[in-house]
């Protein structure tokens, strides 16, 4: 995975939620509300507002995220911390790059409560580090909107957020998205009577060469592949990581097949290249999972 590009992910999304209050205006507080009544913030004396909770959709995986993510998605992550073994868990807690810093905003700042699942995706024309168009969906337990908000307008479920300007849809999961106009894209792909084109039309192809897990990420933003996805799980007591490649570089390929041909030794039970078109998929099981955290996908 390129790590510089993880780097710019989890920079550009903290940068958000620490700054909320200026972008607030570039994407909310700058519209015309001279027609419009004040609103009253709501202090959320309880916690939680069970009329707010709307959303039901499934999210069990990086295809349901994606499913409901509008076109053009560039990279995507998926965790299902739920149905996790410990050194996963803890791994995605505290040792992965981009998932760590997440969740912890989440828990601490964000919800102020337990994430359970989490879907991140960087949509496209995500080069201003300071506020890239994403979307956020999760879980949490026990369900809170601990956060002041303004109920949009017009709508009844609809939050803005007063600390980083965000707007929240709650429910399963719950909706997190810099812009009004990215959640109600979302929303229209949730609710619209006729078939939406979503991201996940993107990476349909890709995805049906897995299996879901309780990890897993997708990118068409790297230089080793035209798209690439990552899974990692645990399978008859062993960790197992399956990645594929479209129209991987003949590099990519040539180490590869390198790496497979000393697996044994290095501790892997399967390590398994297959090409199919332009397709090219491989397996590597091992009974660490530091072994396979540690092997190089490109």
């Amino acid at each position: 995975m390129d790590q510089q590009l993880a780097y710019k992910l989890l920079a550009g999304f903290l940068v958000f939620t620490m700054l909320g209050s200026v972008f607030a205006y570039f994407f909310i507080g700058g519209r015309d509300d001279t027609t419009q009544d004040p609103q009253t913030p709501d202090t959320n004396l309880d916690k939680y507002n069970p009329e707010f909770w709307t959303v039901n959709q499934p999210f069990n995986s990086i295809s349901d995220a994606l499913s409901m993510t509008p076109v053009d998605a560039e990279e995507a992550y998926f965790v299902d911390l739920e149905n996790m073994p410990i050194k996963m868990l803890e791994w995605t807690r505290s040792g992965n790059r981009i998932t760590s810093g997440l969740i912890q905003e989440m828990d601490t700042k964000i919800y102020k409560s337990n994430t359970t699942k989490l879907y991140y995706a960087l949509l496209k024309g995500g080069n201003n580090e300071t506020s890239p168009p994403f979307l956020l969906l999760s879980t949490m337990s026990p369900p809170k909107n601990d956060f002041d908000y303004y109920v949009i307008p017009n709508t009844s479920n609809i939050l803005q957020r007063q600390d980083t300007g965000a707007i929240n849809i709650m429910g399963t999961p719950v909706i997190y998205a810099p812009t009004d106009k990215i959640a109600g894209d979302v929303i229209d792909i949730i609710y619209s009577l006729n078939k939406s084109v979503t991201a996940y039309d993107q990476y349909e192809k890709l995805l049906n060469k897995v299996e879901p897990v309780a990890y897993q990420m997708v990118s068409s933003n790297v230089s080793f592949a035209r798209q690439f996805y990552v899974g990692i799980g645990l399978n008859n007591g062993s960790y197992e990581r399956n990645t594929v490649y479209l129209n991987a570089n003949t590099s990519v390929l040539m180490k590869l097949n390198q790496s497979r041909a000393n697996s044994t030794e290095r501790g892997f039970q399967q390590y398994i290249v297959n090409q199919s078109g332009n397709y090219t998929t491989v397996k590597i099981v091992s009974p660490e999972l530091l072994t396979v955290l540690s092997e190089e996908t490109s």
